[in-house]
């Protein structure tokens, strides 16, 4: 009995800092380590794993990450990059995505 208040205790807060985690990511991510979204050369979008190893390691020579603001939207049949900037009433169009 005498573990059982510290381990009741232990889980309680385990439960609250995962809850403040998981609120801070605004959603739960499409995206898992090594999935891929790609254009292939006829213009087909597909989102894949790449579940070996080595392959995997290649792809991410030379790559880049993305960063703050940029966007991927599939509009028209075909899949964009877009890069955040200021709309004519001033707000920052990521900006006002995250608050939709």
């Amino acid at each position: 009995m005498n573990l059982l208040k510290p381990t009741i205790v232990s889980l309680a807060l385990m439960g609250t800092f995962a809850t403040f985690a998981f609120a801070q990511s605004e959603s739960p991510s499409l995206y898992q380590d090594n999935t891929l979204t790609m254009t292939s050369t006829s213009g087909k979008v597909m989102m894949m794993t790449v579940a070996d190893k080595a392959m995997a390691d290649m792809m991410m020579k030379g790559a880049m990450p993305m960063t703050k603001g940029v966007m991927m939207m599939m509009h028209g049949g075909k899949m964009y990059i877009v890069h955040d900037r200021k709309m004519p009433n001033g707000k920052m169009l990521s900006d006002s995505m995250m608050s939709k």
